[in-house]
């Protein structure tokens, strides 16, 4: 990793969601704030004066989209989006954004999201690459669980079964959590009580999913979105 360190603006009309990044920047020694913006117009300002390495770019935002400030940069810097709507996750991985965080955003998904942009959790390099994880409550004590490892969350009342390859995991929390705190890239909710990791479905129709040897249902407030995910992956 290298020890510069990347140059961050905040473009955001929310005060307290600035308030709350800022506040991560500052405690990752590897970040610099440059500014903050409260629109797209401010920011293409701030970009025209300083050289950016990183956007936390919220989306919905008064006079410009941030979507389509993105879309009209011509040499656009890394982005990380920081927004409350998850409809919009496809379109901002077609515009190439490092990571899509949802609203609230918690300090582990955000040095996550950080850690993608400097390359520490790059897919492609090799087994020395520090592996994915959350810690989950389970057994009276907080478990380590490697996102990679993770089949599908299946979700009961107020606790969730992770079936993992080779075992399951039992943790008193809402499946809804789960959906905030899962990067939305890898992780889909495709049912009222199953959110699963796209890279384990093994195949799929218009109402279910296979993934390990389960048959997953796809809701029908769920479906749109599924589908388009899914189909976006098609070779």
């Amino acid at each position: 990793m290298s020890s510069q360190k990347l140059k961050c603006l905040i473009v955001d009309d929310e005060p307290i969601a600035q308030e709350i990044i800022e506040q991560y920047i500052e405690m990752i020694e590897d970040l610099q704030l440059v500014g903050k913006c409260k629109n797209a117009i401010e920011a293409h300002d701030v970009l025209r004066k300083e050289t950016i390495d990183l956007i936390l770019l919220d989306i919905e935002m008064p006079h410009i989209n941030g979507l389509n400030f993105l879309a009209n940069l011509t040499d656009p810097p890394n982005v990380i989006i920081t927004t409350a709507y998850r409809e919009h996750a496809l379109e901002g991985f077609e515009l190439n954004v490092i990571d899509y965080l949802l609203k609230p955003i918690s300090i582990e998904r955000f040095m996550r999201a950080i850690q993608k942009v400097q390359g520490e959790l790059t897919p492609t390099n090799s087994s020395s690459a520090e592996r994915a994880y959350i810690y989950l409550k389970a057994d009276k004590k907080m478990v380590q669980v490697f996102l990679d490892d993770i089949l599908f969350i299946e979700g009961l009342s107020n606790y969730v079964k992770i079936h993992l390859t080779g075992k399951m995991i039992i943790s008193y929390q809402k499946l809804s959590h789960l959906e905030k705190v899962l990067p939305v890239e890898d992780f889909i909710r495709v049912h009222r009580s199953y959110i699963v990791s796209r890279l384990k479905v093994k195949s799929y129709t218009n109402t279910y999913l296979e993934v390990g040897a389960e048959e997953i249902p796809i809701g029908g407030n769920y479906k749109e979105r599924t589908l388009d995910v899914l189909s976006a992956f098609e070779k």
